[in-house]
């Protein structure tokens, strides 16, 4: 499974949603920037003659009309009534030729915001399992109980994360467009002079692999203390539910072990320790992947 589409902060909402439902027309960053598109443009025959469809009815429409109305109606009332048809023909008319010539909206929006979203289809195999991986701890973080109840608005996830991801995706589409680049050039005749040259291409570009591993494997230490977080919150969550347990003891075993009850009072006071020191250490991990100022 490849990884999910990554798009730039800056795009729009609506653009984002409309891929959940129109896919289709998103156009891979690696091929050309999609262009305007009519219905003129799309199938100028099929426009044109579904257009003189559409004429002719209206034509034979408003005689018809008016034959009725001349046997049926007044001469002034059925004269006065064929003008009235005739302009609601010419406006229908009017309408449906200015939206055949307009661009559709969805297919407008995507044309515009191509290159600052990027597809599964821009990364190879290397690159989308590392990209997947970044993703996931970052939907780990924002989908957090303590993310979500403002336990951690100090790391502001909701800003630095969308960027770390669109940074990560853009280093990664770099470096599957020169993984490529490196198989056709090194494809056939190996010589002292290509490896001379190659050689320091593949050192860096492993370097530079390896440095993009290391920054998705900060992330994922983030979403482990987070995650630990979570855990923490929800079982402080359930403590709450202590009280209803005891009197069910004591409504039970009146004069049973209180051992139990103890142990829920000891519970409590170490959950309370551990869940801030919890949330502290993912608010450090946090803070280490702040961007730097710009």
């Amino acid at each position: 499974m490849g990884p999910d589409p990554v798009f730039a902060p800056d795009v729009p909402a609506e653009v984002r949603r409309l891929y959940q439902r129109r896919p289709e027309l998103f156009v891979p960053a690696s091929a050309p920037k999609p262009r305007r598109q009519t219905a003129w443009s799309e199938a100028p025959g099929a426009t044109f003659g579904s257009f003189l469809v559409w004429l002719a009815v209206c034509v034979g429409g408003w005689i018809l009309g008016l034959i009725v109305m001349a046997l049926t109606l007044p001469t002034e009332v059925a004269a006065w009534a064929s003008v009235v048809l005739a302009g609601l023909a010419v406006v229908a008319t009017g309408g449906i030729a200015v939206r055949s010539a307009l661009e559709d909206g969805g297919r407008k929006a995507v044309r515009r915001q191509h290159g600052k979203y990027l597809l599964a289809e821009d990364f190879d195999a290397e690159a989308g399992k590392l990209l997947r991986r970044g993703q996931r701890a970052v939907k780990t973080v924002l989908e957090a109980t303590v993310t979500r109840t403002g336990l951690l608005d100090e790391v502001k996830n909701d800003l630095v994360l969308p960027e770390q991801l669109w940074d990560l995706a853009n280093v990664l589409r770099e470096q599957t467009v020169l993984r490529a680049r490196q198989r056709e050039v090194a494809r056939g005749m190996a010589t002292a002079e290509l490896e001379a040259v190659l050689g320091p291409q593949r050192r860096a570009l492993n370097r530079s692999v390896d440095a993009i591993r290391q920054k998705v494997e900060l992330l994922e230490q983030y979403a482990d203390r987070v995650r630990s977080a979570d855990a923490a919150l929800r079982a402080e969550g359930a403590l709450g539910d202590s009280d209803r347990y005891i009197e069910l003891l004591a409504r039970t075993e009146p004069a049973g072990d209180q051992s139990v009850v103890q142990g829920f009072s000891d519970e409590a006071a170490l959950l309370g320790d551990t869940l801030s020191r919890r949330i502290a250490a993912a608010r450090d991990a946090g803070k280490t992947l702040a961007l730097p100022e710009r």
